[in-house]
């Protein structure tokens, strides 16, 4: 999305501009000319408001009340995304999230178990074709790439696993995938049960080869239907 190429006629909304639309705010990496216009063209599409918020410059997600926060995703892997993802729904009264700036879909399925992510724009999306699918989240809708709707179609549609392989986890291991539906970090599954990452990881790969997964979204998948 080159902001500064597209947006470079627009005027940047004043201040004093009535807001008729949703509340919206911007959390980028950094605030620069090309955020701006960007969050201008926010209020002149929608008659709203859009605050812009630099993620390192805020202590905590709980400082950004808004009804729907734009998450700039240009320089973030998808760990990090989820982290995020995962700090923004703890807070008390979480906002309506649209990921702007998505570099690649591939295996980012697992944004649609986050219940308030309600879109996901790729980098190479027009700006004219963000505002019409901004305009359809702000009225209800979702919008997502196909790949990442596939994606997650598949991992869902499967027929349920034999439920004779719960059977052969042990305690602990039915424990971690219980906490992994919980979309707790290999680093929380540690602290919660008392042991290093490296622990969690090897019954990690255990819990994969038991139950015939491959990753983290499978095993969530697969013990929120056996378990």
């Amino acid at each position: 999305m080159n902001l500064h190429k597209d947006y470079a006629r627009l005027e940047v909304v004043t201040p004093g501009h009535e807001s008729e639309g949703p509340e919206v705010a911007f959390l980028t990496a950094s605030i620069n000319l090309q955020s701006s216009i960007f969050a201008g063209r926010i209020e002149d599409e929608f008659r709203t408001k859009c605050s812009i918020f630099q993620r390192l410059s805020i202590s905590s997600l709980e400082e950004i009340i808004t009804e729907y926060l734009l998450l700039d995703c240009a320089d973030l892997s998808s760990s990090d995304l989820d982290l995020i993802l995962r700090d923004i729904h703890t807070i008390s009264n979480p906002p309506s999230i649209v990921l702007i700036n998505v570099a690649d879909t591939t295996d980012l399925d697992f944004v649609l178990h986050w219940e308030k992510v309600l879109g996901l724009m790729p980098s190479e999306c027009e700006p004219k074709v963000i505002m019409e699918r901004l305009g359809r989240i702000f009225s209800g809708e979702y919008w997502f790439p196909r790949d990442v709707l596939h994606n997650f179609l598949r991992q869902h549609r499967k027929p349920k696993k034999w439920r004779e392989k719960a059977s052969n986890l042990t305690q602990r291991e039915t424990q971690i995938l219980q906490l992994i539906c919980e979309c707790h970090t290999n680093a929380n599954i540690a602290e919660v049960l008392c042991v290093s990452e490296h622990t969690v990881k090897s019954h990690l790969y255990k819990i994969y080869r038991k139950i015939g997964c491959k990753n983290r979204l499978e095993a969530s998948s697969w013990a929120s239907q056996n378990l």
